[in-house]
């Protein structure tokens, strides 16, 4: 291949370069049908070959690249045979067409050794007949698109982030975060300025586990001023990441895949600290409250891959940046006071001061205060939810628009959009059926914290990737079984029940950290860069 691009620098003195284009491409199309010939099926062949070589085959065919030789080789078999090699790979002839185009470069990948594919990722167009949009494509499980394809590659790598429209308190903060952005060094990485706010969350969590392991126990002072602090800090750097990407020059679709992974597995910190304070370990509130706040997140998700902008917001008045600023501030204040004594007392004492006792039904009086907050929380969930809902059965995307669709396509789009909302579903429901006072509250929601976190993080990437989200997520299926096994196992002891949702919450960690490492090294390979390192990368 060298010595075809070197002779064609030196017949470009004597030959026009429409010449020299294609006999070029022929060149390179007989040059890969020998290789084609030599290593198609052939574990053999790439024994003959050198660790570098079949790991820059691997990144051509976008495949994961990491792992011993017997490994890469078997990965590339595997393949090889998935793949439907052609007799022989087709020699491109002129045509009329072709002079239209003048001396306009020709763009050759040397992906698949099957076959000579033309790649348009470097001129930001995503219409390519071998790159199809596969967002509206149902499926029933995932099969082999649990990792990113070439395809998917391709359209991350023209990937354009679309948020919604900012809240008036965005704007207000706006040049505040712009001021600690450019008191940021230059070399700092903006994935690193995000792993920075991660790491916040991670100090508040553990430090709230330590104190309090199911949340059924009040926590010192200190420790929710310490979470209202982390809280503050982790959000203020989400804000940051962005722009210290921009003053830097390093933008790119990894940082959205960094910047919601984190705030997908951050969730639980907010968990954590609203139940530290609440003390609702051990009962079904907790779990009200993990899955309604992550069934919201993930739904969130999930209509940025159907409209392609992820709503930041409700109105130009309430927000994320509203929310968690309020949560920081809420747990800050909290800690000043006798928790225990402000939160467990009844509604009608709470409102007695006030006249009004006699107003609230009986229902709502004989409930505690943070019960009633819980409540009001779900609610405000639950018309967060249907307002999303809204959006994408509604949307042009899934509708059509004016008379563009007919009433069954419609149908077929709005059923095949909620059947992606089946598997955190079921795994919300399942959760339920668990009784709190049969296991430990932390086993539990670390276990279904992190599942729920790796399908989120699947519906980041492959709205990105533009690939199909399986109606059934794989990944379920362990906690689904081990929570019918707790239900309804009576030889099973809650210290065998704890040792189940133990072992699993270690296996989905394991899931979710695999799964992020495939993920970011393929967009690293595919966009020539670096995760936490601004220079890009040699080939």
């Amino acid at each position: 291949i060298h010595v075809v691009c070197a002779a064609a620098a030196i017949a470009s003195h004597f030959q026009p370069a429409r010449q020299i284009q294609h006999q070029a491409t022929t060149l390179l199309s007989h040059q890969y049908t020998l290789v084609t010939t030599m290593t198609t099926n052939s574990a053999k062949d790439y024994n003959a070959l050198t660790c570098v070589q079949l790991r820059a085959i691997c990144k051509d065919r976008g495949l994961v690249q990491k792992g011993v030789k017997k490994v890469i080789i078997d990965r590339l078999v595997e393949d090889d045979t998935a793949a439907v090699a052609p007799a022989a790979a087709p020699v491109s002839t002129p045509t009329k067409n072709d002079e239209k185009k003048g001396d306009e470069d020709i763009g050759i990948i040397l992906g698949s050794p099957t076959k000579v594919t033309k790649d348009n990722s470097m001129n930001n167009s995503s219409d390519s007949e071998e790159f199809q949009d596969e967002t509206y494509t149902c499926k029933l499980f995932e099969g082999r698109s649990k990792y990113l394809s070439p395809s998917g590659l391709h359209f991350i790598a023209n990937h354009q982030y679309r948020p919604s429209e900012y809240t008036h308190l965005d704007n207000i903060l706006n040049p505040f975060w712009t001021y600690l952005t450019d008191c940021l060094p230059l070399w700092l990485a903006p994935n690193m300025v995000t792993t920075l706010g991660g790491l916040h969350c991670a100090l508040a969590y553990g430090t709230l586990w330590y104190y309090s392991p199911d949340f059924n126990s009040s926590v010192p002072d200190w420790v929710v001023r310490l979470a209202s602090y982390c809280t503050f800090a982790y959000y203020t750097l989400d804000c940051m990441d962005g722009k210290q990407a921009r003053r830097t020059g390093s933008s790119s679709p990894l940082g959205q895949l960094f910047d919601h992974g984190f705030d997908c597995i951050c969730t639980l910190h907010f968990i954590a600290t609203f139940s530290s304070y609440l003390e609702i370990g051990g009962t079904h509130w907790y779990t009200i409250l993990q899955t309604s706040l992550q069934f919201a997140f993930f739904m969130a998700q999930w209509e940025e891959y159907h409209t392609h902008v992820l709503p930041h917001n409700s109105g130009k008045w309430l927000g994320v940046t509203e929310v968690n600023y309020a949560s920081a501030v809420g747990a800050f204040v909290v800690s000043l006071i006798d928790r225990e004594a402000f939160w467990q007392k009844s509604m009608e004492k709470t409102v007695a001061p006030l006249g009004l006792d006699s107003v609230l039904p009986t229902l709502v009086k004989d409930m505690e205060l943070r019960h009633f907050a819980l409540s009001i929380w779900v609610g405000l969930s639950l018309i967060l939810m249907a307002l999303s809902l809204k959006r994408v059965l509604f949307h042009p995307r899934i509708c059509g628009d004016g008379d563009s669709m007919d009433a069954s396509e419609i149908r077929n789009n709005r059923i095949n959009a909620m059947s992606k909302l089946t598997s955190p579903f079921l795994l919300c429901a399942t959760a339920y059926i668990v009784p709190p006072e049969s296991i430990r509250t932390r086993y539990l929601s670390v276990s279904l914290g992190l599942v729920i976190s790796l399908l989120t993080k699947k519906m980041i990437v492959f709205s990105m990737a533009k690939m199909p989200y399986a109606i059934l997520q794989t990944d379920i299926f362990p906690f689904i079984l081990a929570t019918i096994w707790i239900r309804y196992d009576t030889r099973l002891t809650m210290m065998g029940g704890d040792f189940v949702l133990g072992a699993l919450s270690i296996w989905y960690a394991y899931r979710l950290l695999r799964w992020v490492n495939v993920s970011i090294n393929q967009i690293c390979a595919k966009l020539g860069i670096y995760c936490f390192r601004l220079k890009k990368r040699d080939d």
